[in-house]
């Protein structure tokens, strides 16, 4: 009898110890998936739910059970969890393109800003497309004080190509840079926090210059910032430039650039 006491005490003892370890183990996978999912641009975490954790994906609450991926040794990473999350958002719905097309605008951003293209089905993926280096540019619907992004699945649905899309956004841009140039008594040499869409007009760069301002250079620092200067005071901008970039809210890049027939170039882009 004691015998079999002294052993059924060493058998609890081995299970409450491996299970102890099992949730030692699975709370660190949990971890490392939270710490993941928290540096994502699109990703909130919520909670930890008893067998995984609770998010909010693109403003849509979603959880997800660790255990089974945990269990079965497949899409245990981190990337490949989120991934899995991003699949799950609805598509989101697509306004008609008559009610939208004078809203549409581009905007740059940091492509680490934005929702990766991964994981995302076609009607949720943002439209993007490379600017310069880091920055990407992309679309979006103004709307009262909010926008929403263009994704693939709404250009499908317009039936327009990238082409139309930028062609239209860029006289949207045109027409309200116009407007708000009318309203600030003309062009200034520092644009910044008017209305969301400053380093985007770097794209429209030919408005923005008084002709007092002879070969004029423009830096982007932040999504909300466009300063310019003379050509003559380029190496005085591109240190400003870096500083601001330094201790922006939304940063973008410390590179110069200047205005061709073309549009927008690098300044030490050798294209005329």
């Amino acid at each position: 009898m004691a015998a079999s006491l002294l052993l059924a005490l060493i058998l609890a003892a081995v299970l409450l110890a491996a299970a102890v370890s099992f949730i030692g183990v699975f709370r660190r996978f949990r971890g490392a998936v939270h710490g993941f999912l928290a540096a994502t641009p699109d990703i909130i975490v919520r909670a930890y739910t008893l067998t995984g954790i609770a998010v909010t994906v693109a403003g849509h609450p979603l959880t997800m059970d660790l255990l089974r991926p945990w269990f079965r040794r497949t899409a245990r990473t981190p990337a490949v969890l989120a991934d899995l999350l991003r699949s799950r958002v609805p598509p989101a719905a697509i306004p008609p393109l008559p009610l939208v097309r004078d809203g549409l605008l581009p905007i740059l951003k940091r492509a680490g800003a934005l929702p990766p293209p991964t994981g995302y089905i076609p009607a949720n993926r943002i439209l993007r497309e490379p600017f310069d280096g880091e920055v990407v540019l992309a679309y979006v619907i103004e709307g009262w004080h909010q926008v929403t992004y263009v994704t693939e699945g709404m250009l499908a649905a317009w039936s327009l190509t990238r082409g139309a899309l930028h062609s239209r956004a860029l006289a949207n841009l045109r027409a309200k840079t116009a407007h708000l140039l009318g309203e600030i008594g003309g062009p200034r040499r520092d644009y910044i926090a008017l209305d969301g869409f400053e380093a985007a007009r770097l794209l429209v760069a030919d408005l923005l210059a008084s002709p007092d301002v002879v070969d004029p250079v423009f830096a982007i620092p932040d999504e909300h910032a466009l300063h310019l200067r003379p050509g003559r005071d380029a190496s005085a901008l591109e240190a400003e430039a870096a500083r601001h970039l330094a201790t922006a809210a939304h940063p973008l890049t410390a590179r110069l650039y200047r205005w061709t027939p073309a549009g927008p170039v690098p300044k030490d882009d050798d294209r005329t």
